[in-house]
């Protein structure tokens, strides 16, 4: 994934490029395709697979990944 916004040091070692991203970048990755969810079973809704992939890997959300 390539995220042309966010800054990176391009004048280190190719090795020492790589870099966490901090939470407040994290909460502008977005992207995926919108699926159909059921909310507690009852409620219907439509979600952002890649965002709620991500929720589940936080473990703010349980539940198996979307693939």
């Amino acid at each position: 994934m390539i995220i042309e916004d966010l800054a990176f040091d391009d004048t280190a070692p190719a090795g020492s490029r790589v870099r966490s991203l901090s939470s407040e970048e994290m909460k502008r990755v977005s992207g995926g395709r919108a699926i159909s969810v059921l909310v507690d079973g009852r409620t219907a809704g439509t979600v952002d697979d890649f965002s709620l992939n991500m929720e589940i890997f936080k473990g703010n959300i349980g539940g198996p990944m979307v693939l």
